[in-house]
């Protein structure tokens, strides 16, 4: 009976340690994913509406509501509507913050719109996705010649000869000739020209090698 006891003792306490080095390692995951959704400081921030796309920073978010600064087209100030809903997508720690939620207030003093605190928040780690190529090949930017330094079915990174603006939408003519309507999503230039990042308005096919 003794050793029935010892034996039962043991199955538990080997139990106990598994489930307890269980729990550690999901609390571990739970932290490092909470961790890479924290929006980096004054991030920037995409905001669309059914029918336009906007550009912004995000000032600050609590569970009460995330407020950003003026939604811009181009260098325009352009006020969206309270009970407008909108789809943002907030750079993060970890990769791209992306939600739906509804305009529930405005600063018109600041320019400042206010968004409901989001129910949902999807985190895309974009740069890990295993469909991503680092290619070299020349392509042609809203009539500038430039280069793809990184590709993938939603978008790319290229340099061009010349300038263009976040949030401006733009055609793109890749070497396969085949050509898509892109929206500008991030843009830094220098005397050489401009490095880009460009999100497709449909994906394209990419042959794995």
């Amino acid at each position: 009976m003794q050793e029935i006891l010892t034996l039962l003792a043991s199955f538990s306490l080997v139990f106990g340690i598994g489930a307890a080095i269980a729990f550690a390692m999901m609390t571990i995951r739970s932290q490092t994913r909470m961790a890479g959704m924290v929006p980096v400081p004054n991030a920037k921030v995409r905001m669309k509406t059914a029918s336009s796309l906007y550009r912004c920073r995000l000032i600050s978010n609590d569970n009460k509501g995330w407020i950003f600064t003026a939604p811009m087209q181009r260098d325009s100030y352009v006020p969206i509507p309270v009970g407008q809903e909108v789809t943002c997508e907030v750079i993060a720690e970890g990769g791209m913050l992306v939600f739906k939620s509804t305009v529930i207030a405005r600063k018109p003093i600041e320019g400042f719109i206010v968004i409901a605190a989001p129910k949902s928040v999807k985190l895309e780690n974009r740069r890990d996705k295993p469909d991503r190529k680092v290619v070299e090949m020349a392509v042609v930017v809203a009539g500038k010649s430039g280069a793809i330094i990184d590709l993938s079915p939603s978008g790319a990174k290229v340099k061009i000869q010349g300038f263009e603006r976040e949030g401006n939408q733009v055609l793109i003519d890749l070497p396969t000739g085949e050509s898509r309507g892109a929206t500008i999503v991030d843009s830094k230039n220098d005397h050489m020209g401009s490095v880009i990042r460009l999100k497709f308005d449909e994906p394209i096919a990419i042959t794995k090698e």
